[in-house]
């Protein structure tokens, strides 16, 4: 005869009565057994759902007992009830490997209240063992549903929080606090408290690997570093970080932690991170810090502080069309050419004024001949039409080279 599950089993009255033991000592055994759960995995003694527990506990035993008494084998649909507790154990972070080990420990103590029967009867060895394999069977239906469930459970607690999250977000840069109370929750569990220091970073994220999705693959290991919300929001990842235990610098530190960890996934990532602020009325502002600061970075795999920034960096990364209008067509002309070519008159005219105007320390910055170095900033004044030993025409040619550096090619 077939013993697929589902499919007729035949026990002799020996075994039926040995399940109805069982079956009216459910409450008793489930006890049991949950205080053994208790015992043996911590994470279960910090919930809080021991009630909940002895009723799973409960059911899986029942499909235990009914299937003997009528004589099949347990199916996955006798584990629909398992639904419910599976939710409880992913919203309290009981790992899915805790969640099949208490399926474990409960049938452990099942079979000892079986042996316990077998002992206080005569004769009843023989049925015992013949109840062994229908225990194991329903244990592994039981762990299978169980594992399904749970799954399902957590995929939807995960987009119900990056749903909330996202609704968070969207509140804050409205300029709302948010007011349901799940959003207020979702904040705090996060470590944002209104009054509390917080940064909102920026992360861009492209990735080499085929079939990659480098935004969440960056919302991943920013998670596993840093606390607070990190959420996706269009095409870019938006976190916000509380920093009451931080410097700027810590924090600065823990994110570029995590774009080396995104560099072995041949993820790269470019980060700006916003001025502390305190009071979430200064979301957007601090949004747009970020933002900068990441613009600041080109596209290179780094960290940027928007404190770090100088007031020109500031200037010249706004979005600013006014401003681009003012750069002369010249100028345009020399820098889009210089851009397309390696930039290396750029990188002169950038060394030049970081050596304070001195060609020969620029040189030598630059591990040039210092006659090279001249013939290079001729170039830029016969190019440019500026003289660059005066401070205004410098000045105005730096500003044309950051402006016209940012627009989209």
């Amino acid at each position: 005869m077939t013993t697929a599950h589902g499919a007729r089993r035949p026990f002799d009255d020996a075994a039926i009565d040995l399940a109805k033991w069982v079956h009216d000592r459910h409450p008793e055994i489930a006890r049991a057994a949950t205080d053994a759960i208790w015992a043996e995995l911590p994470s279960y003694r910090a919930t809080g759902l021991y009630d909940d527990v002895v009723a799973h506990v409960i059911g899986v035993f029942g499909v235990f007992t009914t299937s003997v008494i009528e004589q099949r084998n347990p199916r996955l649909d006798d584990f629909a009830f398992t639904s419910g507790h599976a939710s409880e154990r992913v919203a309290h972070g009981i790992s899915l490997i805790d969640f099949l080990h208490a399926f474990r420990i409960g049938q452990i103590v099942l079979w000892s209240y079986v042996l316990e029967f077998v002992r206080s009867t005569e004769g009843q060895q023989e049925t015992a063992l013949s109840l062994v394999e229908h225990l194991m069977r329903t244990i592994e239906a039981g762990c299978s549903a169980a594992a399904t469930t749970y799954l399902q459970a957590q995929q939807y607690l995960v987009a119900d929080q990056e749903r909330i999250a996202l609704d968070c977000l969207e509140d804050l840069l409205a300029g709302n606090v948010p007011a349901v109370p799940v959003r207020l929750e979702a904040m705090r569990r996060a470590g944002l408290e209104d009054g509390a220091g917080f940064v909102v970073l920026v992360c861009r994220a492209g990735s080499e690997a085929n079939g990659a999705d480098p935004i969440l693959d960056a919302r991943r290991v920013l998670s596993r570093h840093l606390s607070g919300m990190v959420v996706p929001w269009r095409q870019e990842l938006v976190g916000l970080v509380p920093v009451e235990r931080f410097s700027p610098g810590a924090l600065s530190q823990k994110v570029a932690r995590a774009v080396a960890d995104l560099g072995t996934t041949r993820t790269a990532a470019s980060i700006g991170i916003s001025s502390a602020h305190r009071g979430f009325d200064q979301t957007a502002e601090a949004l747009l810090e970020a933002q900068v600061a990441c613009d600041h970075l080109a596209g290179r795999r780094e960290v940027q502080i928007f404190d770090d920034l100088s007031p020109l960096d500031y200037l010249v990364r706004r979005a600013d069309p006014t401003a681009r209008r003012l750069v002369e067509p010249q100028l345009r002309a020399f820098i889009a050419e210089d851009l397309s070519a390696g930039a290396i008159y750029i990188e002169t005219l950038t060394a030049y004024v970081a050596h304070d105007m001195n060609a020969k320390e620029a040189a030598s910055a630059l591990q040039i001949h210092v006659n090279t170095m001249y013939y290079r900033l001729g170039r830029i004044a016969e190019r440019t039409g500026k003289d660059l030993r005066r401070v205004e025409d410098v000045v105005n040619l730096l500003l044309a080279v950051r402006i016209a550096s940012t627009e989209p090619r």
